[in-house]
This record gives structure tokens, C-alpha cells and sequence, in this order.
């Protein structure tokens, strides 16, 4: 270590040192398969480190006990990560493998055998046209029952390009009234969005919406349908490609929603590098068939009337293709308590 300090201190150029995180990185890219050639000039590139540098530590990393050491839990993933993919060519083979099926008012009995234990995103039809919600909500409407009644929402988005993961941080507080203003604007924006971030804030403020809010039986626990996330934004509005720790019921009012998918036994192919988020983007996954080191994408779109089951640990990515008022469930008849045993949040 004393030589590459010294070589860095020679340089005729300012360097960047090589630490702890750096060198983190490396043991991280090795055991992601990366070849030396490849990680020494990547990081060079990324990096102000001179090749020769990182080369050395590159070695330095090959040659440690403690990486070696970790050889055996990556064999032992690998394996789990080939089981998953077994059931992935299994469901291929499957007649709604390629797309998301659209079913009319699905029975309880059938909605958890097919769908919830099936492990199955599905379109339901016919499940809330019964709520008042269901005829009366929109825009003017909302706007009519909240006035200028403070709520909560995401604000400021479009200058973070990890808005969602950092959601806590954008946080603040408008008149229902001027967020209204602007949702009537025909320009696309993903700068501003009330969502399920924002639930616990906005309980009080939208009380009186959820009156409007029925029950779905032997779907949804009793009274569970009150207890729902309420999503309101402009039309180009996105939720980058996460999973979910739990079941959720998607159901939209007003307008429509894009919504792509992958199925949790592909999430090795998902770049899940931090909690439930992925490194992929918006046009990095397309709809169709698996291609080299990218899942199969399915893609929906639902509307007015909607119910989308999204399965948990299931990937989506969604887009508002208009102004969209929509709500979404947890609350099930069945037990939904996924993310108790979730132990990867702030390790991952």
C-alpha cells in the first residue's frame, strides 16, 4: 500500500486516492463476474485512479482469504438464482406468459387460489363499480371536497434522479388548490405526485374522499378499503421499476396507467442494487421476451374501472399516460405480512 501511495504522490496529475470504497467496489465487481481487464478500465474511466494503479489493486483483491472466502455464498446464490430460473422457463411455456391477463369480476375462491397464491398480476373488471367513488370522482371533484386544504406530496422530483428512494426528501406541503392548477395543465411533468408516501399525512385532508370508498368481500378485509393509498398526479408521472413487500390491488379512477412488469423469480436480472429499487430505466426494458442478461417484460395499461393484483416482490415500473386519480390496497382477507421477514433494507 506504501508503494501506491507513493506512485500516486509521483503522478503529474492529481489522483484520486484509492480507499476503502473504492476498493469495496472492486470486491463487489469481482464477484459480479467482471474480468480484470474490464474492471481496470472501467474504474480508470470512472475514476481518476491510474490503470496501473488499479491493476495492482485488482491483484491485491484476487489474492485476499477473505475475498476467496466468499466464493462459496456466491456458488450458493448462483444456485438459488438457477432454481428461480427453472420456474421461470416453466411459467414461459404457460399460455399468459406473455402477457397480463384480464379477468370480470373474479370470485374470492378464485382470486386467491389463481392469483394470490398463484403468484399472478391480473386486470379484475367489475370489483369496485359498486363504490360511489367509482361515478363521482375526478379532478373537479376532489378539488371541490379538499379546497385549499393543505396536502401532502411528492414536490421538486424532477431534479433527482433517485427521487423515488429518496421520497422522504421531497416531501412538502401545498393548497389542494394549487396542486389542482396545475394537474389541469396538458403538459406531461414527473416533478409532482401525491402518493403512498404521502398516506399517513394526508389521513385527516382526505377523510372525506374515502366516504365515497366501499368494500370488496372476501377480497379485502372488512373495512379494509378505507385504510387504501390514494394517487393523485399529472399525466407523465413515473414510478421507477421497484418491488413491493407485500400484495397490492391497484385500482384507478380517472385516467390511465402504463404499467410494465417482471416476475419476482427474474429479479437476478432486475441490477436490484439498493432495497426494492433497480438500476434499470425507463427505456431499458422494453416489452417481449428475455434477451441477454435482461428479463422478460410484460406491459399493461388500465384505466377507469381497472383493478390491477400486483403479486408481491413482483417488478413494475409505472407511467401516467393522463391525469390519474387511483387508489391502492394492502389490506386483504388474507394474511399480506411479507415484510417482517424482509431483512435486506439498509444491507442491500
Amino acid at each position: 500500500m506504501t508503494t501506491i501511495v507513493a506512485e500516486e504522490r509521483r503522478s503529474p496529475t492529481p489522483v484520486r486516492e484509492v480507499d476503502d470504497d473504492l476498493r469495496r467496489t472492486i470486491a463487489e465487481l469481482i464477484l459480479d463476474g467482471a474480468a480484470d481487464d474490464e474492471l481496470t478500465h472501467a474504474l480508470s474511466e470512472a475514476t481518476s485512479v491510474p490503470v496501473e494503479i488499479l491493476a495492482r489493486e485488482i491483484a491485491i483483491a484476487r489474492s485476499s482469504p477473505y475475498l476467496a472466502g466468499t466464493e462459496r455464498l456466491r456458488n450458493r446464490l448462483g444456485k438459488w438464482a438457477w432454481i428461480l430460473q427453472n420456474r421461470a422457463r416453466l411459467l414461459a411455456r404457460t399460455s399468459n406468459a406473455s402477457a397480463v391477463p384480464a379477468v370480470n369480476a373474479i370470485t374470492p375462491t378464485r382470486f386467491y387460489s389463481e392469483l394470490y397464491v398463484g403468484h399472478r398480476p391480473a386486470i379484475i373488471h367489475g370489483l369496485f363499480d359498486h363504490w360511489p367513488a367509482r361515478e363521482k370522482w375526478s379532478l373537479d371533484y376532489v378539488a371541490g371536497k379538499l379546497g385549499d386544504q393543505p396536502v401532502q406530496l411528492q414536490w421538486d422530483r424532477s431534479r433527482d434522479p433517485s427521487y423515488e428512494s429518496n421520497s422522504s426528501r421531497h416531501r412538502a406541503s401545498k393548497p389542494f388548490s394549487e396542486i389542482a392548477e396545475r394537474l389541469r395543465s396538458s403538459e406531461p411533468s414527473n416533478d409532482f405526485y401525491v402518493t403512498a408516501n404521502n398516506r399517513d399525512e394526508n389521513r385527516e385532508a382526505f377523510a372525506p374522499l374515502l366516504e365515497d370508498i366501499g368494500e370488496i368481500p372476501g377480497i379485502l378485509e372488512r373495512g379494509g378499503a378505507r385504510s387504501g393509498f390514494i394517487w393523485i398526479g399529472p399525466r407523465g408521472t413515473i414510478t421507477p421499476w421497484h418491488h413491493d413487500l407485500t400484495n397490492n390491488l391497484l385500482v384507478q379512477f380517472v385516467g390511465r396507467k402504463r404499467v410494465r412488469l417482471v416476475a419476482s423469480h427474474d429479479t437476478p436480472l432486475m441490477r436490484n442494487h439498493h432495497h426494492c429499487y433497480s438500476l434499470w430505466k425507463t427505456d431499458d426494458l422494453r416489452p417481449g421476451p428475455a434477451t441477454p442478461g435482461k428479463p422478460p417484460v410484460l406491459e399493461c395499461t388500465i384505466g377507469p374501472g381497472d383493478a390491477l393484483f400486483l403479486p408481491v416482490g413482483w417488478w413494475h415500473h409505472v407511467e401516467g399516460l393522463d391525469q390519474t386519480i387511483g387508489m391502492s390496497f394492502t389490506a386483504f382477507a388474507w394474511n399480506n405480512d411479507f415484510y417482517s421477514d424482509y431483512h435486506s433494507h439498509g444491507r442491500l
